[in-house]
């Protein structure tokens, strides 16, 4: 009875582990939004998706192998016999997983509809993998229902058997994916806006980030909007300019002011783009072209009118105001300044 708790416990752990490790490898495209929040909280960036995914990898490898030896051991007519060892980091595993998993459903739970969307290309692909497992373990199936005496187990083993094959078959009148639609049942391209430019090929919210943004034809773009010290409109999305500029090393005594209270004379000083390839918040860096991430190592902080220019004939805009401190000169009139600047540019204001 103990022995089948435990094939138990593994079996969930194994369908609990292969979904964590799903999530995470689906949602690659938003690592940033988790380094973001750990950012938030801990006040220094790092890449925190790589030894999440490691570590997800390793625990759903581990149960994986520990799964495989115990068929192994079913085929053959003997009982699991899990070591005491393999039973703590059972129980490690599946816990550790729990408890991550909750967490996220909490922090960042918009993420599991991302999931949910992604079904949709691989759900065709994951189906069949279903049914070639499936079809494999019919063999060990089999030799149990030959060991096994009693009618009404042999009953249950082949009810179960058969319940899983036929709800596997009728899985495909559930799915629909653009993978097996017709042409013309498919829905039309979606709008693509540019996060502060196109941050995954340059230094975000950089003239270079926009200029890549336009090249790639997208709908629209967003950026964020601060005031200089001296009233000169510039692009940064952080109160301060640790992350995305070398201000530290510029200016060390003033790395925590807020980026508002710097002169535009001073923030052009700053280097904008060395950052984006030490850090490598897309592991998109060592796909750049030669030129490019010169380019991208050479970026500064970008006004607001100089992205203007870039973007104006055939892009919408989507601008973010920060907040500026109550000791700044232009306080109470960022907003106005901010606006003189865009009609300046002669973009169309119904693109705004």
């Amino acid at each position: 009875q103990w022995e089948r708790l435990w094939f138990l416990i593994l079996t969930s752990s194994f369908f609990l582990t292969l979904v964590w490790f799903y999530f995470w490898w689906e949602v690659h495209n938003d690592y940033n939004e988790i380094n973001w929040f750990l950012y938030n909280r801990m006040g220094y960036w790092s890449d925190w998706s790589i030894p999440i995914l490691v570590t997800t990898a390793a625990g759903f490898t581990y149960i994986t192998m520990l799964l495989i030896l115990a068929l192994c051991h079913i085929a053959v007519g003997q009982q699991m016999n899990l070591h005491w060892l393999h039973k703590i980091g059972l129980v490690t595993t599946l816990i550790t997983t729990v408890v991550t998993m909750s967490s996220i459903a909490q922090l960042w739970d918009d993420e599991w509809e991302m999931v949910f969307i992604s079904l949709q290309a691989t759900a065709p692909f994951l189906h069949i993998g279903a049914l070639a497992a499936v079809t494999a373990l019919s063999w060990l199936v089999a030799g149990q229902f030959a060991r096994t005496e009693k009618a009404t187990s042999q009953m249950l083993m082949f009810s179960a058997y058969l319940a899983v094959v036929v709800a596997l078959y009728l899985v495909p009148l559930t799915i629909s994916s653009p993978c097996i639609m017709e042409k013309k049942a498919l829905g039309p391209k979606p709008a693509i806006l540019g996060h502060r430019g196109a941050p995954m090929l340059a230094p975000e919210n950089t003239l270079m980030s926009f200029q890549k943004a336009v090249e790639q034809k997208v709908y629209g773009v967003q950026a964020d909007v601060v005031l200089s010290y001296d009233g000169v409109p510039f692009l940064m999305h952080d109160k301060t300019l640790r992350r995305t500029t070398n201000v530290e090393e510029v200016f060390p005594e003033r790395a925590y002011e807020h980026s508002s209270m710097f002169n535009w004379t001073d923030l052009e000083k700053l280097n904008a783009g060395e950052w984006f390839l030490q850090n490598d918040p897309f592991w998109t860096a060592g796909s750049l072209s030669r030129a490019d991430y010169l380019e991208a190592a050479n970026q500064s902080v970008c006004k607001l009118e100089d992205m203007l220019e870039v973007i104006k004939d055939n892009t919408s805009l989507i601008l973010n105001f920060q907040d500026l401190p109550a000791a700044h000169p232009y306080y109470s009139t960022y907003i106005n300044i901010t606006l003189e600047t865009i009609l300046a540019s002669g973009i169309r204001q119904q693109a705004v």
